[in-house]
């Protein structure tokens, strides 16, 4: 190989490791936000439980251990998915049948001392069984719902989740209440680190609906936001029906 092709070879295997280290960045900040809405939830049970145990509401404070040895074990479970799917990124989805009503309610149990913190409830109508990865699934759900959390009203609400079938594919949609998404807003808060122009009052790294984006392709879906039927806003996102 003559001087110019070794060059072009440099170059060619230069750009494969800027490609790599950016998808390990990637990686490394979906890893950290997802790591915490269960450590958020974890030190929001610890405190409650810690403020009861001064009282005599001993029942709801087993409610609240109970939800926070929940989210340690989803919290392992999901850096050990995670860990596989750096290693082996390369590899396909570990599909299999997944009960969307199981899954949601597990979602709604991690999340249950901030609805009652809110008083808000997520209604569901009944849901399918899909073909998926569950635990990236699962974060797709956990996402959608802190995210109605988080931009819904202060002090109660309802969440509401559905699904209905089309040609191929399960449109299935978390809709909630709150200040709807502008219309120039609707592609850009799916793009990392990126803000609806309203959105001002709730914390976060902003990648949760880049994280949800990413999961959803690559199922082979889309995913997008539009006005809910009573104001607020309705996510959405297909799966194909496999």
């Amino acid at each position: 190989m003559d001087s110019k092709g070794q060059i072009a070879g440099l170059r060619a295997r230069i750009a494969e490791l800027e490609r790599e280290q950016a998808a390990m960045e990637g990686f490394a900040a979906m890893a950290a936000h997802e790591l915490l809405t269960p450590v958020v939830m974890m030190d929001a049970c610890a405190a409650t439980v810690s403020e009861r145990l001064n009282g005599n509401g001993h029942d709801e404070s087993l409610r609240d251990l109970e939800a926070l040895r929940r989210a340690a074990s989803r919290s392992r479970l999901l850096v050990e998915t995670m860990l596989h799917h750096a290693r082996v990124h390369d590899l396909p989805l570990e599909r299999g049948p997944v009960e969307l009503g199981q899954l949601v309610g597990d979602c709604v149990a991690l999340l249950e001392p901030e609805l009652r913190r809110r008083d808000a409830l997520v209604d569901s109508a009944p849901l399918p069984t899909v073909s998926a990865d569950e635990p990236l699934l699962h974060a797709v759900y956990m996402n959608l719902l802190v995210n109605a959390l988080k931009y819904g009203p202060r002090c109660g609400g309802v969440i509401h989740l559905d699904a209905d079938s089309e040609p191929g594919a399960w449109r299935l949609a978390v809709e909630s209440q709150g200040e709807t998404v502008p219309a120039e807003d609707r592609e850009r808060i799916f793009q990392p680190y990126r803000r609806g122009s309203g959105e001002r009052r709730a914390r976060g790294s902003g990648l949760g609906l880049s994280i949800c984006r990413d999961i959803v392709v690559r199922h082979g879906g889309e995913i997008g936001v539009a006005p809910g039927d009573g104001g607020g806003n309705r996510f959405f996102f297909t799966l194909p029906q496999k």
